[in-house]
């Protein structure tokens, strides 16, 4: 280069010293300095020209041969460093196409194509602010290898590489987490719970988020979700039942959340020990609930059933109608009573018309909803019945022991519409006569059958299973029943499915009536398979169907509980090798007991073709192994109460075959699903009625658990009942289980009924088809994940002293760690960092010690989304170990005991000189009070103080306010730049004004100062405030 800065040659400039971006000048024989122009200048082909804000130029050398000996906002391009051609990670829009600006800003890739195969219209949809996005409401608007969260599409696009193989189950047996209520019988008071004798549990718990966790506002998928169960006192099964929900994750886990009593309510932070009486309870508690949105605020409402017993002569009647509970508790709406003969009923929630609200769905009855667009009350408007087959399982013969009604909702007819399945009759919701939106604004007479069923309050008939195929095909007795509603029959559906028959990708009714095992064709009620029970113990009720994956070869099993045993009922045919089994198998007993061996099962294989006859077996590519196409088994069990017990399947370990989940009166099992082995056991007593254990992600740590209520009042169980009684929830030894969604909703849960948020969807999509690469066509199961896996791993360290600037260190050092989860699987609560500190003078590797002297340790309070990291801060005094003196290095070890199974084990651990370091800016931030007074035009006002605690100056500083925790998905709302600099030991104070603050919403306003760590800091673990108080503007209408 030529003409840069320093002293001139001969005459006036000798010995004048210039900057580099000077050169000298004489005039009148003096020197003199004067500032370089990119004119004067010939720069090198790896240097650049540039301008000091002093002024002057300069060449600057930019060779490079990695991005991390360029400048924050430059990249190398394999020889210099270049400005980015985009801002790392902002996401833009290319038509429906979703771009994203890769990591080093030189280009952006596509991430994906918007739009998935159900109703949601999902289009790219960009806010110029470079977070553009596909929207969707559920994973099933989401294209292959994209999840929805919180309403966006989010993921590579790409398939994960973050995987295991599969845990053998024996590998992975479940441990309690949560044991909510009392001890045995003699001790069945729930301990510190309100309402404390009212703690037995007979009925299918939800889970579903009810409360804002992380000051967002929102509720949703990012917080930690609730159990909803209800419980009675004593043996008081039949009424006075309790409304309960528990925290399921959190700091809270396990404590109770709220309780409803009668017309008494109790909220977390209430006196424990109010008065109550167990007689002022007004629900059913061994009746179903359900769980979700009903008036479209974006908060989940509660329905349940309501009961009175009377004696009306010398029988004893139940009336029972609907009361709608707020997400806290409190009551939105009570009916009168709605009908009598129910003993058990399960609500569902569906947007049965495709319009407007849900509706709840009791059997058969119809209640729609609306919300009043003065006050915003919800109500129920009408009421239509259908007058065949009700849902109730259990003979007519025998009134006090037929459980339900329990219905199914889904789109038999492919159209529009839905339709409601309660025992072998189908029903639909009229369509109203033009303009009328309620029965009360009817105007009869009508030429048109529907119209005038609407303002009858009728359910119209799509069919009935015994006028369609007569008594014979299905008698009186049998024409009540539970149901499912899946894909289980070919295109030939007189033919056993298979490989030669696929799945038509049409629903069939799949029925348990009263010792009956019903398959009927969807679109018209014609009996498809027909199985009468024989054997003892089977021939009388049975619980409500499951429908999964129980075998792993890609076809759909059947499963239910009867009095006796519990039965796999696989519809493909018994081959030579693959035989059916005729006798049921007892605990405790080794062997195939009597049944003949399917040879195919479990040899090791990798294609079709080693594992025999073809359509005999099939490789189950993610256990490696050979598996018959038919495994139908049975087991003995004991439910000779009600008879009624359902069961839920779930594949835990991600190897492709799903395993059963029941409780009878005695025993909580898990079967394997192939070979009806008991894969666990423990003595669970329960009454027993119509509810069945659940699975679902109660802690959002990316783990399945199970949910069941258990009970110990009766004395059914033949084992004893001496045992605990509430709530109870299993998870795996070191969260060996693979996802789950984090819900379950009702009885009829089946995947696509309820979004993950708790919404209910406009349009359902059908359960039994495959979106985006996903295949669901489950019944009272969960959504199958095979082998992703979270990473974690720590980026950075960084050591600082509270009681000394940047660039010096005391006794008193803060240790900031940054902690990533570069796998494909949500990761934590609970995960643990210890921290551990090496001297060189003496040569000692030991724990570093906290205040009480234990080993220092950080346990996360919230999850890491894959593919994002939270900063965490320790506090450390080198009094607490014995060498008195800060050691040489420290180093920090994430999840050392292994508790999570992770894909990459070797990059847990990171250790960094405790040095002093140079002189750094250490920015901190404190928000004042914030001023509401502007709410009326969505305004809000937020004082804020940042303050350079460090040794060096710092420009440029960017604030970034969000509504909720930034490190729990909180979500962005407004920037303020300080030019600065801001001088060390300084402070700059403004307020921001936050346009367009979301309504009706009470958020709690965090702020972070130099969020996308541009500023090289000394402690980047201390830039985030939370305002003191939640802030609610209300609608202004």
């Amino acid at each position: 280069m030529a003409a840069s800065g320093g002293a001139g040659g001969e005459s006036g400039c000798e010995g004048v010293s210039c900057r580099e971006d000077q050169h000298c000048e004489e005039e009148d024989g003096q020197g003199t300095c004067v500032d370089n122009t990119c004119d004067d200048l010939t720069c090198d082909a790896t240097e650049v020209c540039e301008t000091p804000p002093d002024g002057g130029a300069r060449c600057v050398d930019i060779a490079c041969q990695s991005d991390l000996e360029c400048a924050f906002n430059q990249f190398c391009d394999g020889t210099i460093c270049v400005v980015d051609a985009c801002t790392a990670g902002e996401r833009t829009c290319d038509g429906d196409s979703l771009l994203l600006c890769v990591s080093n800003g030189s280009t952006t890739s596509e991430l994906f194509t918007c739009g998935g195969s159900a109703y949601f219209e999902s289009k790219c949809t960009d806010d110029g602010a470079g977070t553009a996005s596909c929207p969707c409401e559920d994973d099933w608007d989401c294209p292959t290898y994209a999840s929805c969260e919180v309403g966006s599409c989010s993921g590579t696009g790409a398939a994960p590489t973050c995987l295991l193989p599969p845990e053998p189950f024996a590998g992975a047996l479940p441990q309690s987490e949560i044991q909510w209520g009392g001890e045995n019988r003699a001790n069945s008071d729930a301990a510190n719970s309100p309402f404390k004798t009212s703690a037995q549990t007979v009925m299918t718990p939800l889970v579903a988020n009810l409360d804002d966790d992380n000051g967002d506002g929102l509720i949703n998928e990012l917080d930690f979700p609730e159990i909803i169960f209800t419980t009675f006192c004593g043996s008081d099964f039949g009424e006075h039942g309790v409304l309960r929900a528990i925290h399921g994750g959190g700091p809270r886990k396990g404590e109770n959340y709220f309780a409803v009593l009668g017309a008494q309510v109790w909220h977390e932070g209430d006196p424990i020990d109010a008065p109550y009486a167990c007689a002022d309870a007004t629900l059913m508690p061994t009746a179903g609930l359900a769980v979700g949105d009903l008036d479209g605020d974006g908060v989940p409402e509660i329905v349940a059933i309501t009961a009175v017993v009377e004696m009306q002569g010398s029988t004893k009647v139940t009336k029972t109608g609907l009361q709608i509970f707020s997400n806290t508790g409190e009551t939105k709406v009570l009916t009168d009573v709605l009908w009598t003969g129910y003993n058990e009923p399960s609500p569902a929630l569906a947007n049965i018309d495709g319009e407007g609200l849900p509706e709840i769905v009791v059997g058969p009855n119809v209640f729609t909803l609306r919300v009043d667009e003065a006050t915003r009350e919800l109500s129920i408007v009408d009421h239509f019945k259908g007058d065949k087959a009700q849902g109730i399982q259990g003979s007519p013969a025998n009134q006090q022991n037929r459980l339900g009604p329990i219905a199914c909702v889904a789109n038999l007819n492919d159209d529009p519409r839905l339709e409601i399945v309660a025992g072998s009759t189908a029903y639909g919701l009229p369509r109203p006569p033009p303009g009328v939106t309620s029965r009360a604004g009817c105007a009869p007479p009508y030429t048109d059958k529907e119209a005038t069923a609407y303002c009858e309050g009728k359910l119209i008939e799509v069919w009935d299973g015994q006028t369609v195929n007569g008594t014979a095909g299905i008698p009186l007795e049998q024409r009540d029943g539970l149901c499912a509603v899946a894909d289980v029959l070919g295109e030939d559906q007189d033919a056993a499915p298979g490989p030669s028959n696929p799945l038509d990708k049409r629903p069939e009714v799949i029925l348990f009536n009263n010792g009956y095992f019903f398959v009927l064709n969807g679109q018209n009620g014609t009996i498809k398979r027909r199985q009468v029970m024989t054997a003892a113990g089977t021939n009388f009720d049975g619980g409500a169907p499951n429908v999964d994956d129980f075998d792993g070869d890609g076809f759909p099993e059947v499963g239910t509980a009867f009095g006796l045993r519990y039965m796999m009922f696989d519809l493909q045919a018994p081959t030579a090798e693959c035989p059916a089994w005729p006798n049921a198998l007892t605990d405790g007993v080794t062997g195939l007991q009597g049944n003949p061996e399917r040879t195919p099962n479990g040899k090791p294989c990798t294609t079709d073709e080693e594992c025999g006859a073809p359509g005999a077996a099939t490789c189950n590519q993610q256990r490696g192994t050979c598996v018959c196409y038919h495994n139908g088994w049975q087991r003995l069990t004991e439910d000779d109460s009600s008879r009624t017990t359902g069961s839920s399947v779930f594949d835990f370990n991600g190897d492709g075959a799903a395993e059963v989940i029941y409780n009878d009166e005695c025993y909580f099992r898990i079967y394997d699903g192939v070979t009806a082995d008991v894969l666990f056991k423990v003595p669970s007593p329960s009454r027993t009625r119509s509810e069945y254990p659940i699975v679902a992600d109660v802690d959002n740590d990316g783990n399945a658990e199970i949910v069941f209520g258990t009970s110990n009042e009766s004395t059914h169980c033949s084992q004893g009942t001496d045992y605990n009684n509430g709530l109870e929830v299993w998870g795996a030894q070191n969260d060996l289980w693979v996802s789950a969604r984090r819900i379950w909703n009702q009885h009829s849960y089946h995947v696509t009924n309820v979004l993950e948020s708790g919404g209910i969807p406009l349009k359902e999509p059908e359960s039994w088809k495959a979106y985006g690469g996903r295949t669901y066509n489950t019944y009272r199961s969960n959504p199958r994940s095979y082998g992703i896996a979270p990473d974690l791993a720590l980026s950075g360290i960084q050591v600082s002293s509270p009681d000394a600037t940047c660039g010096e260190l005391t006794h008193e050092v803060a240790i900031t760690v940054r902690v990533e989860n570069l796998g494909d699987l949500r990761v934590g609560p609970g995960v643990a960092i210890n921290f551990y500190g090496e001297w060189d003078t003496p040569d000692v590797d030991e724990p570093l010690y906290g205040e009480d002297l234990a080993p220092l340790k950080f346990v996360l309070q919230s999850s890491i989304e894959p593919h994002s990291s939270l900063l965490l801060t320790v506090s450390y005094s080198a009094a607490h170990n014995a060498q008195q003196t800060l050691p040489a290095r420290v180093r920090a070890v994430v999840d050392e005991d292994a508790v999570e199974r992770e894909c990459h084990e070797d990059n847990n651990a990171l250790t960094a000189p405790l040095d002093a370091g140079s002189a750094r800016p250490d920015l901190q931030i404190a928000i004042g009070r914030v001023n509401t007074n502007k709410c009326a035009v969505k305004q809000v006002d937020v004082p804020t103080t940042v303050t350079n605690a460090g040794s060096a100056p710092a420009s440029d500083v960017r604030i970034r306010y969000y509504a909720g925790d930034p490190g729990q998905g909180g979500t962005a709302l407004h920037e303020e730049v300080i030019p600065g600099p801001i001088a060390p030991g300084a402070s700059e104070s403004l307020t921001a004004t936050i346009e367009k603050f979301p309504s009706n919403l009470s958020i709690l306003i965090y702020a972070v100062v130099d969020p996308d760590e541009a500023i090289d800091e000394c402690n980047d673990g201390n830039n985030k405030d939370a305002a003191s108080d939640k802030i609610l503007c209300p609608e202004i209408n």
